[in-house]
């Protein structure tokens, strides 16, 4: 056959002559045919090609059930090059009759479109095999293995996991506990801590926990037992720092306290003011007065309670910190560090201020600040503590009442702004001036005045309900009178100026007679109260004023 013959379809089609003869129903299953070879040389020997000639072939019957035997065809000679051309053009009942060399012709097998089509897709490579099913026993043994593998990695992810976070929370601990064990803090301040007499480990450890010395008082109490210095630990006062060593704190606990020699003890009154405290201070060899004004004013800051409710000071008030010195009666030692003078200071004040107070500032609208300012104006008036709380009310109801009461006309304010402010400025400045003076500003001065004790502060907070909008004190008598208006009270202050005995001076004493006059600036016509309210009259006036 000619060179032309064997073509692209030529292939086709003995590749597809194989298919047949591997799935005929009649080959053989001991021994599959040989297919011929395929040559693709002029020269060699043609490979037997299947006829498709419909026109000479005897039709194909598909009504009877068995196909009849038709005569075997006589051998092809493969040499015959008059072997018509095949046609691919199938049909839906096309044959395909294999060719065995002449000896044993297969039956013909006819073919519909459909399967036809889907031959040639498997020869084109397009349909794929159906895997080959596995036994259920293998399926079984393979999901098993599965299994296994999946829990195995499961297993190995969560163990990895685990000692992670166990390494995580090994170290964190380590650190947080390492830190405070050996005093890995940035806060160097030197705090003074007293521990009371008896104390044991387990409660020092909370004192040093509160002063913000430790943050671990368990671990502080285990490290404790198991030194040496355990149960040697001495009461009083010590100086202790938060960077320090588990073992440096031990030393110092164990060594004598602060307060054993060398110790100053002063007792500031009610109603001092800063500038009186400093010179105090410095006349007993503790600090120098300046240094302590200046500490005082500006520096002193531990992370005390009442510091989260300081105002913002700005240059409004003279003395910022005026009214936070606690009177009260305070061991210093001599040339003492003027830091830890303030915070023997202010860690007192922090304790008298309870949370009680603070809610009842919150009820009256009214700041820390202005509860102090408000505090040293009637601890300033008032001759005893039973007058605080009808002092208290006075001004309240003027601070009630701003648009016929603007003026508060409290005279410790004009003495404050004369004997304080004006000789420790360093220069003039009449705006401070008018502003503490109540005469001249509206409501409550910038600041306090003096520093007021815990009645004046309580009577801040609780005056009484009166309808008193004037009073008159005199300090040396501790007399105070009440009224309800101006006419009341300048009668009663006529008549204690008329019947005022002049000071009395002789060599070992002074004797004068100090009037304090309250507040006015309405007219009225109700008869004048004494303290308590009652109504006086001439009589009984001038009865009180000669001491009957």
């Amino acid at each position: 056959m000619d060179q032309e013959h064997k073509t692209g379809s030529q292939e086709r089609d003995a590749l597809l002559r194989e298919i047949l003869d591997d799935t005929s129903p009649n080959r053989p299953a001991a021994k599959p045919p040989q297919r011929p070879p395929v040559s693709h040389a002029a020269e060699e020997e043609p490979v037997p090609v299947v006829s498709h000639a419909a026109e000479n072939s005897a039709p194909v019957s598909h009504a009877a059930p068995t196909p009849s035997p038709e005569p075997a065809a006589p051998p092809i000679d493969p040499r015959d090059d008059d072997l018509p051309e095949p046609d691919w053009n199938i049909g839906s009942t096309q044959a395909f009759q294999t060719n065995t060399g002449g000896k044993h012709a297969a039956p013909v097998k006819t073919y519909s479109a459909a399967e036809t089509a889907q031959l040639y897709e498997d020869l084109d490579g397009i349909s794929q095999q159906e895997p080959t099913p596995v036994p259920p026993q293998q399926q079984k043994k393979k999901k098993k293995k599965k299994k296994r593998r999946k829990g195995r990695v499961l297993s190995a992810l969560i163990i990895t996991f685990a000692v992670i976070a166990i390494s995580v929370v090994v170290s964190a601990l380590t650190m947080t506990f390492g830190r405070d064990l050996l005093g890995i803090n940035n806060d160097t301040k030197t705090r003074i801590v007293n521990i009371p007499s008896g104390s044991n480990t387990s409660e020092i450890a909370d004192i040093l926990k509160e002063a913000g010395i430790i943050s671990h008082p368990k671990v502080f109490t285990f490290f404790a037992g198991r030194s040496d210095k355990d149960g040697q630990f001495t009461a009083g006062e010590h100086e202790l720092r938060p960077d320090m060593a588990y073992e440096t704190i031990f030393e110092e606990l164990a060594s004598p306290a602060m307060n054993e020699a060398g110790t100053v003890q002063i007792a500031f009154p009610e109603g001092i003011n800063l500038r009186e405290a400093a010179d105090m201070l410095e006349s007993t060899g503790v600090c120098k007065a300046e240094e302590f004004l200046e500490f005082f004013n500006k520096n002193a800051k531990y992370g005390y309670t009442y510091e989260s409710h300081l105002p913002s000071f700005v240059n409004e008030k003279f003395y910022p910190m005026e009214g936070y010195l606690f009177p009260d009666t305070y061991i210093f030692y001599e040339d003492m560090d003027v830091d830890l003078v303030c915070q023997k200071i202010l860690e007192n004040f922090n304790s008298k201020i309870t949370p009680e107070y603070y809610e009842r500032m919150d009820e009256l609208n009214l700041s820390l600040d202005q509860t102090l300012t408000l505090a040293s104006m009637i601890q300033a008036e008032a001759g005893t503590v039973d007058q605080m709380t009808k002092i208290s009310s006075v001004f309240w109801n003027r601070l009630n009442h701003p648009n016929e009461y603007p003026k508060l006309q409290s005279d410790p304010t004009t003495n404050y702004v004369e004997e304080v402010i004006k000789p420790n400025i360093k220069k003039a400045d009449p705006e401070l001036y008018a502003a503490y003076d109540t005469y001249q500003s509206n409501g409550l001065p910038p600041g306090a005045i003096c520093n007021p004790g815990m009645d004046a502060i309580r009577a801040a907070l609780y005056p009484a309900e009166t309808d008193y909008y004037y009073f008159y004190s005199n300090l040396d008598t501790k007399e105070t009178y009440f009224s309800r208006t101006l006419q009341e009270h300048e009668t009663i202050m006529e008549k204690v100026e008329r019947t005022r005995q002049p000071a009395v001076t002789t060599k070992d004493s002074q004797e004068e007679t100090q009037v304090v006059f309250g507040v006015g600036t309405s007219v009225a016509t109700e008869p004048p109260t004494d303290e308590y309210g009652n109504l006086l009259t001439t009589t009984e006036t001038q009865s009180e004023e000669n001491g009957e």
